[in-house]
């Protein structure tokens, strides 16, 4: 009996050497296309449009990688590239 408990113990060992190995070497890669994507994204298609907004954007992915790597992922891929109209400039009479 002890020995299945330890091999149990063991497998759960490994299955998280394995998962934190593999979001280790793949969490660069997410954070580079991340910041790839805002850096090549205009400033029409940021939702409020302010004239530093990608600037942010990618200082935030550059410097707190983690939780703005998620949000930015999870608020910009509904917005796909190019679908944002350039915005209205006034017209100069």
């Amino acid at each position: 009996m002890f020995e299945f408990i330890a091999g149990i113990f063991a497998l759960g060992i490994v299955a998280q050497v394995v998962f934190w190995t593999v979001a280790g070497l793949l969490f660069p890669l997410f954070w580079l296309w991340m910041l790839v994507d805002a850096a090549l994204r205009t400033d029409a298609e940021y939702p409020t449009r302010g004239p530093n907004e990608k600037v942010v954007w990618i200082l935030l992915i550059a410097f707190f990688q983690i939780v703005s790597v998620f949000y930015f992922f999870m608020v910009f891929r509904k917005l796909s590239r190019g679908s944002s109209p350039a915005p209205v400039s006034a017209a100069v009479a």
